[in-house]
């Protein structure tokens, strides 16, 4: 599957004056690749990522799959094509803090009417995290929380994975050492991985890049 966007704009306003994140933005994306978008804080990083997985609309531009426009899928349509064709991990490693690791990397495939306990635990055995598969949020570390996050995002093997910032609330050896998982993902799994970030330490694993 390809993701191509093309003539992207996108403005806001605050207190009556109108903000221009970004115009004219354009990028592709093939399954399997990699790709690090580049870009200070409050430049638009969030708003992209929204706009690609159909939650927010620009203000001109396309944003395509395979030729397809998202924005022209009806809103069902386009929930169902998020739920199984993207994933989505952001810096906050937010999860339900009363249900463990293992229970919250399901949550995507509820509605889906299968077990996927099995699926889940793989992922968190693959992540590192085979002893920690019963243990709650607030007994896990902020690297081990962005695992857990990063398998949730896998669980309903999408072919897209895209990445908010994260690694900005790691230190620098568990960054890398996400960034070396996140690797490993596009490379064994064939996964199409887009990561937005300010930190150009990034680019030492994912060195394709453009910037906004």
């Amino acid at each position: 599957m390809n993701l191509s966007i093309s003539g992207l704009t996108k403005t806001f306003t605050k207190a009556d004056e109108s903000i221009e994140l970004f115009r004219d933005f354009s990028l592709e994306l093939n399954a399997g690749e990699a790709l690090t978008v580049l870009g200070p804080s409050g430049s638009g990083k969030t708003t992209l990522l929204r706009m690609i997985a159909g939650l927010e609309q620009p203000d001109s531009g396309k944003i395509m799959f395979d030729g397809q426009i998202i924005f022209e899928m009806s809103p069902e349509e386009c929930r169902a094509f998020r739920l199984h064709h993207i994933g989505f991990a952001d810096q906050y490693a937010r999860m339900l803090p009363q249900l463990t690791a293992l229970e919250n990397v399901q949550i995507p495939a509820a509605s889906e009417g299968k077990d996927y306990a099995a699926r889940a635990k793989e992922l968190l055995t693959e992540f590192g995290l085979a002893k920690r598969l019963d243990h709650f949020p607030a007994e896990l570390s902020g690297g081990e929380l962005q695992r857990v996050v990063l398998a949730r995002a896998l669980i309903l093997e999408p072919e897209f994975l895209l990445l908010d910032e994260p690694t900005s609330a790691l230190d620098s050896a568990r960054s890398d050492s996400l960034l070396e998982l996140l690797r490993d993902v596009n490379r064994t799994h064939g996964t199409a991985i887009l990561l937005v970030t300010h930190n150009p330490r990034v680019l030492d694993f994912f060195p394709r890049s453009v910037s906004l």
